[in-house]
């Protein structure tokens, strides 16, 4: 099988260059002008979906430089900053006169000890490297590490940029989309793009047209897998989540949501650990999944 073909739409048509990117970024290419002088990146949204994350990957594709990502995947306790950060910090760069690129995606979820050791790497290692980092929530990133990047704040993107996005990717796919419905999927799941998207793709799936008839939010079937974790089937939401075509995270708010309205105890209880879990920088895939076992004993 092809795989571009059957790539999930949000990484098929994620923008590969900063001009491609939903929103008015022209700040950020006025920067990447010099290497030499390259500040460190501080990009931050309460809400999630407006594209930090596709920014922070645009940017090292447009300079075509070494770096590395780390994010909800990987450990962020103090050994990692220590070890794998520091280290790449201070590996010369296989590009001649291009710095390295350190990309801390959800950098909110790193602990405060780790947070104190990167604040000297991004000091002592400038000339060498530049930083990246992505947060929800501002509050949680030490002053310190604020202090030395350009702070970027994400406000809510234009209806209309993200309307032309969606219409792209209906005509690449041979959807068929009415403008009505391309506006109407959009309030459903304003301001996070990347709901828009898998909103889209769940259209897709399901061979039906963008119209004001089919427009559903993206977290339309969560009412189902609600349905199917109480009738004690897990496997059936495992495979939502682990194919990426539902937000974990988001799910696991509507289960908690759900499981206080229900009076489930151990449901409640369970949610409340994973966002917790979540939010210290663990894997929202692997905890959400994990959790479900636990959830229907």
């Amino acid at each position: 099988m092809d795989n571009v073909k059957n790539m999930i739409f949000t990484e098929k048509y994620r923008p590969k260059k900063v001009d491609e990117i939903v929103g008015d970024f022209g700040k950020i290419k006025l920067y990447l002008k010099e290497q030499e002088s390259i500040p460190h990146f501080l990009f931050h949204s309460k809400t999630p979906g407006t594209g930090k994350t596709t920014l922070m990957k645009a940017i090292v594709n447009e300079l075509d430089c070494d770096y590395i990502i780390i994010n909800s995947s990987d450990d962020r306790k103090i050994e990692t900053i220590r070890d794998k950060v520091k280290e790449f910090c201070t590996t010369k760069s296989s590009k001649i006169g291009k710095r390295r690129a350190i990309l801390l995606d959800e950098a909110d979820g790193m602990l405060a000890t780790s947070q104190n050791a990167l604040r000297n790497i991004m000091e002592t290692y400038a000339n060498n490297a530049f930083f990246v980092l992505t947060a929800n929530n501002i509050n949680k990133i030490i002053e310190p590490i604020r202090s030395r990047c350009v702070n970027i704040p994400f406000s809510y993107p234009e209806k209309k940029d993200i309307y032309v996005y969606l219409e792209r990717i209906c005509k690449e796919e041979g959807m068929e989309c009415t403008e009505e419905g391309l506006n109407g999927l959009i309030e459903l799941n304003y301001p996070s793009i990347r709901n828009c998207v898998l909103a889209l793709q769940d259209l897709h799936t399901q061979n039906l047209p963008v119209n004001e008839q089919t427009i559903r939010p993206a977290n339309f079937f969560f009412k189902d897998y609600w349905e199917k974790i109480k009738e004690g089937d897990w496997k059936a939401v495992k495979e939502a989540v682990l194919s990426s075509t539902v937000e974990p995270r988001e799910l696991n708010s509507y289960f908690w949501q759900k499981s206080v309205e229900e009076e489930k105890i151990k449901i409640i209880q369970l949610t409340c650990r994973n966002e917790r879990d979540i939010a210290v920088g663990a894997d929202s895939k692997i905890i959400v999944v994990t959790s479900l076992i636990e959830m229907v004993k």
